[in-house]
């Protein structure tokens, strides 16, 4: 079946990266695997292709046994691994530039070490990792149809499909089943057509990479600032590719058409420092400083059409210098890194170190990593030393040492309260709490706000690391409020009951509790009725009986004091002896009875 494959996929089969463990120089590599790692394989058995060879090979029972040939390599594994190790090396008289020559190298060790007959033993030869190789043939007729057709349908620079852009339809009609056993056929051919000059050589990888323009140009772009802006993470590049000669490296090794070691640093347009200090070229980095914040992860579209993309206006000062725009100061009252806008801090845990991120007392912060990714070319951001390489972008910060006091003092005193509270709660769902936070919680957020209070109070002038004995504080309360949440639990019941204890005693307590309001109500109803017949009965004593003495048979009626036996009598009026006086006091009055006469 006619196919093209990348010359990614060709070397899969290989059986260094899989079986040995050392990574080859894959041309997808984002440029880790360049650095070459040697695996250590743990023992040898050189015992397994001794013995009597008879017609047939002895074979091993159960199949392919690539996992014990991985960490017990026979004699034969051991010697092409270092075959192809001292090919990579820098006495090496191996040809890296030409096309297909990292797998030319590996069928040359193949061959070597007469691996086909060591994978045949292990029955390895149609695993994943390793066929079609054991169909190679190490001294092929290239005069034969088989290699002449292979050499006619899959041109040499089929092999580096995944490195450079080469027409859809080049490799099309190559079946790479078909060619393997002509394999070197078509590596010697594509050596030919680089001596007579019909194909330009290929990327010399191993030099690249061994390059001293390398190095210089990786610590350059690591000292760059590079966290203000998408601009200036672009500049930093640029600028960096330009003063280190990197585009004159390439060119010597036969990189610039090459996507992941070229990716387009042979056309880059580098400025002198006398352009880049022009009102043109300063207008230019200053405005897209401004349009291109790296505040969003993505550059807007009024940034990219103006200064980032190829025609752009602006994209020659990219090849500056990237200006340093702090803008904030750190905890500590000093500057952040000019390279990645970060402050130094130590750790608030008591761990030694120190950590790398923005000033406390920011609005909003983000941290970016730059390095690791895949870029083109690989090696634009990578990182080859220990450690991250990181840029800080921090919004609403303190500008000044006395704003940052301020700030720390505003924002403690005025939301220690509310903190503490949705600390507590995050805490408590976090331990699984059914009541919210315990006494013991709320007693140790009271003392964590003391202490954090106490910090800010006596100076007229708080000292700006006070934010980090803070951070102390909180660090060391947070720890013992969630040891409170574990060993107390929810009062009354600890952590340690399973939830149907949890459910059942939390049912008891509602049954309890309803029992107790019951038993409260009608005790204190019994009481008050008990009390009421008592202050009637009582009352009902205090009162004396008054005697009803019946009138005689008269209609005479006397008002005042009793008439005198001698008092004259009209029927029907009143008779009047004596003024009627009120002898007790009426309402308003205070003083002797009145005559009413």
């Amino acid at each position: 079946m006619a196919m093209a494959v990348p010359a990614s996929t060709l070397l899969l089969p290989l059986l260094l990266a899989t079986l040995v463990g050392t990574p080859f120089v894959a041309a997808e590599s984002d440029g880790q695997a360049l650095v070459l790692r040697s695996g250590s394989p743990l023992q040898r058995i050189a015992a397994a292709l001794r013995g009597a060879v008879t017609e047939e090979p002895r074979r091993l029972q159960g199949g392919c046994r690539a996992t014990a040939m991985r960490l017990m390599p026979p004699p034969a594994l051991k010697g092409y691994q270092q075959c192809f190790q001292d090919k990579l090396s820098e006495n090496s008289t191996h040809d890296w530039s030409v096309p297909g020559a990292e797998l030319d190298a590996q069928v040359d060790c193949w061959c070597q070490h007469n691996l086909t007959h060591t994978i045949q033993e292990y029955q390895c030869c149609d695993h994943a990792d390793l066929y079609p190789m054991c169909t190679v043939n190490c001294e092929p007729d290239c005069n034969s149809d088989l290699a002449k057709t292979c050499i006619s349908e899959c041109p040499s620079m089929c092999f580096e499909s995944s490195e450079y852009i080469v027409s859809e339809g080049l490799c099309k009609s190559c079946d790479w089943l078909k060619c393997w056993p002509a394999l070197k056929c078509l590596t010697k051919y594509a050596q030919l057509r680089i001596e007579n000059g019909t194909i330009n050589k290929t990327c010399h990888e191993k030099r690249f990479t061994n390059g001293a323009q390398l190095g210089k140009y990786w610590q350059c772009w690591k000292d760059a600032p590079k966290h203000s802006s998408h601009w200036a993470v672009l500049s930093s590049v640029v600028h960096c590719v330009c003063r280190e000669g990197m585009i004159e490296h390439t060119r010597e090794q036969s990189c610039c058409d090459s996507v992941l070691y070229g990716g387009g640093v042979c056309d880059l347009q580098c400025m002198s420092e006398a352009a880049c200090s022009t009102q043109e070229a300063q207008t230019c980095i200053h405005t897209c400083q401004s349009r291109c914040t790296s505040y969003e992860i993505a550059p807007s579209e009024d940034c990219m059409s103006y200064c980032l993309e190829k025609n752009a206006p602006c994209r020659k000062f990219a090849a500056c210098s990237p200006p340093m725009l702090a803008g904030l100061v750190c905890d500590d009252g000093r500057w952040p890194e000019a390279s990645s806008g970060c402050c130094s801090m130590n750790q608030t845990n008591g761990r030694p170190g120190q950590l790398l991120g923005c000033p406390r007392l920011c609005d909003t912060q983000h941290i970016w990593r730059l390095d690791g990714g895949r870029s083109i070319p690989w090696w634009s951001r990578w990182q080859p030393g220990p450690g991250i390489v990181v840029q800080c972008t921090c919004e609403g910060c303190p500008t000044s040492s006395s704003e940052a006091v301020l700030k720390l003092d505003s924002t403690v005193s005025d939301g220690i309260w509310e903190n503490g509270q949705m600390m507590l709660v995050d805490i408590a769902r976090r331990q699984g709490l059914l009541y919210g936070p315990n006494r013991r919680m709320q007693e140790l957020m009271v003392m964590r706000n003391d202490k954090i209070l106490e910090v800010l109070k006596g100076k007229e002038q708080p000292d700006q690391a006070n934010s980090f004995l803070i951070a102390q504080i909180n660090d060391e309360y947070t720890e013992l409020i969630s040891e409170a949440a574990k060993s107390f639990g929810d009062d009354g019941y600890m952590l340690t009951h399973n939830d149907a204890e949890l459910e059942a005693a939390a049912k008891k307590e509602t049954k309890n509790s309803i029992v107790y309001f019951i038993t409260t109500a009608g005790g204190c109803t019994i009481a008050i009725v008990a009390a009421i017949a008592c202050a009637t009965r009582v009352i009902m004593r205090r009162r004396k009986a008054t005697p009803i003495i019946q009138f005689g048979n008269n209609n005479e009626v006397v008002i005042g004091n009793p008439v005198g036996e001698g008092a004259t009598t009209v029927s029907g009026t009143p008779v009047t002896e004596e003024p009627v006086t009120v002898s007790a006091p009426t309402k308003g009055s205070r003083d002797t009875p009145k005559d009413l006469s």
